[in-house]
């Protein structure tokens, strides 16, 4: 008996991957009724990315009429099964209050849900709550670094500008030149341009030792790494 309930349980996951998978063809060919009635049909037998795709369609207008409220009650479905980009979308609208009452208590759960399952652009939200006492959490520099760093380490640029910035001008933590030297180098090998001028003026203030020595981490670091450090030794050479 136990076989067959198994059985029947791993046929009923394909049939609802099947019936997914056509819904979003659908929704690439802007099919949208029958976009609609797949997705429907897989996110009511509990398939949580169709739950997220609905979600997403009702929040963005995509073939069907803006709806916020739809939008958070299929995106809570997918958060309350563990899917992080349905936690983080739900985490704005309690912040925003669009779909729902607006509840910071309750967008920062969402948020630091969406961190934990390595969301950078969360983590760096959640760093931010700790560094000003938002969305439901007192001020805490020792989270907030924590949170900051882990985004950074994923190559989020506002992450390594914040934390270059933290560090360059002694906010919050012991000033500490020759680290923000490299999150700030690593932020601009990412993209962010405020971390230009910011590099720039914290050059200005060190010494030729200092930044010798904090270009010679950066490329140690690269080369130990490879291919998974934050940014190549390629990459980190073109802006020195």
């Amino acid at each position: 008996m136990v076989g067959y309930q198994k059985t029947g349980a791993v046929m009923r996951m394909k049939g609802k991957d099947e019936t997914y998978r056509q819904g979003l063809g659908a929704l690439e060919s802007e099919e949208y009724a029958k976009a609609l009635a797949l997705l429907q049909q897989a996110a009511e037998a509990g398939h949580a990315q169709a739950q997220y795709r609905l979600g997403i369609m009702y929040a963005n207008a995509e073939g069907v009429q803006l709806d916020y409220a739809s939008a958070a009650a299929w995106l809570r479905q997918a958060a309350d099964q563990g899917l992080a980009p349905a936690q983080s979308i739900l985490a704005w609208l309690y912040a925003s209050g669009y779909g729902v009452e607006q509840n910071d208590k309750e967008a920062g759960r969402w948020y630091r849900k969406a961190a934990q399952q390595g969301l950078p652009k969360d983590q760096y939200t959640v760093a931010a709550m700790y560094r000003w006492g938002r969305y439901g959490v007192e001020r805490n520099p020792a989270k907030m670094i924590k949170w900051y760093e882990r985004a950074a380490s994923q190559g989020f640029a506002p992450a390594q500008y914040a934390l270059g910035q933290m560090l360059a001008k002694g906010i919050d933590v012991p000033r500490d030149a020759i680290t923000a030297f490299q999150w700030l180098s690593l932020a601009i090998v990412n993209g962010s341009e405020p971390a230009q001028k910011a590099l720039m003026e914290l050059t200005q203030g060190m010494t030729p030792a200092e930044v010798d020595t904090a270009k010679r981490q950066m490329m140690a670091a690269a080369r130990e790494h490879g291919h998974t450090a934050p940014a190549s030794e390629q990459s980190v050479g073109h802006i020195f």
